[in-house]
C-alpha cells in the first residue's frame, strides 16, 4: 500500500497521480518476482514431500559444513539412515501409507536433532545427517535416532504401523576434502547395518573394519 499525503487540498494534479501509480505498479512487480523466486529456490533446495533438504542442496551444506570444519579445527560427523523392510510396507498398504512413514520418521529425525544439524532425503526412504561440532557423541546421537524411531508405531492412513532404521555412523578424516567420502564411509556402515540383522547402529572406524552396537529389543 502506497499513501501519500498533504496539508493542502487539490495538492496532486493528475499526473502526480499516474506517477504515484506507476510507482506502485512497479513494488507490486518487484515483490511478486521476489515472491517467485523464492518459491523456485524453494522447490529446488527442498524435499516436497518431507520439507527438508534434498540430495542436492544436502552436498551443498555439506560442503559448507566440511570448510567450516577445517577453518575452526572441529569435528564432522555423517549419519547415514534407511528405513527397513519399507518395500513390505509398500507392498502391504500402499505408497500413501509409505508416504506417512516417511514423513513420520522425519519428524522423530527433526525431534532428535540439533538446531546445527543438518538433516536431508538422500533418495527414497534413505536419509542422512550431518553432525558438526559433535566430538565424541556422533554414536551416541545416532542411537538416540534408532531409538526415537522405533519407540512406538507411527501413525498412517492404515493406523499405527511399526517401523525401524538401521543406521551407519563416519567421522570426518584428515584425506577428507569432499562430503563424498565422508558419506560413503557412513553409508558403508548402513549397509553392514542393515546386512547384520537391521534396527541397529555401526559406526565406521576409520581405517579400522566397522564396529556395531547391537540394537536394543524394540
Amino acid at each position: 500500500m502506497l499513501v501519500l499525503t498533504s496539508p493542502g487540498t487539490d495538492a496532486y494534479r493528475q499526473a502526480d497521480v499516474e506517477v504515484a501509480a506507476a510507482l506502485a505498479g512497479q513494488g507490486m512487480v518487484a515483490y511478486e518476482n521476489a515472491r517467485l523466486f523464492s518459491q523456485v529456490h524453494h522447490l529446488a533446495t527442498v524435499d516436497g514431500l518431507t520439507g527438508i533438504a534434498n540430495r542436492r542442496h544436502f552436498f551443498d551444506a555439506g560442503r559448507r559444513e566440511l570448510a567450516l570444519a577445517r577453518r575452526r579445527g572441529t569435528s564432522l560427523a555423517a549419519v547415514m539412515l534407511d528405513i527397513d523392510h519399507f518395500k513390505k510396507i509398500n507392498d502391504t498398504y500402499g505408497h500413501q501409507v509409505g508416504d506417512d512413514v516417511i514423513r513420520g520418521v522425519v519428524a522423530r529425525l527433526r525431534a532428535e536433532s540439533r538446531e546445527t544439524d543438518v538433516l536431508g532425503r538422500y533418495g527414497g526412504e534413505e536419509f542422512a545427517v550431518l553432525l558438526p561440532d559433535i566430538g565424541d557423541g556422533a554414536v551416541d546421537a545416532a542411537e538416540r535416532l534408532r531409538t526415537a524411531v522405533a519407540v512406538a508405531p507411527i501413525e498412517t492412513a492404515a493406523g499405527p504401523v511399526a517401523v525401524t532404521i538401521s543406521v551407519g555412523v563416519a567421522h570426518l578424516a584428515a584425506a577428507d576434502t569432499e562430503p563424498d567420502g565422508l558419506l560413503a564411509r557412513a553409508d558403508e556402515s548402513l549397509y553392514l547395518a542393515k546386512q547384520g540383522g537391521r534396527n541397529r547402529v555401526v559406526v565406521h572406524a576409520g581405517p579400522h573394519p566397522p564396529a556395531t552396537l547391537p540394537a536394543e529389543p524394540a
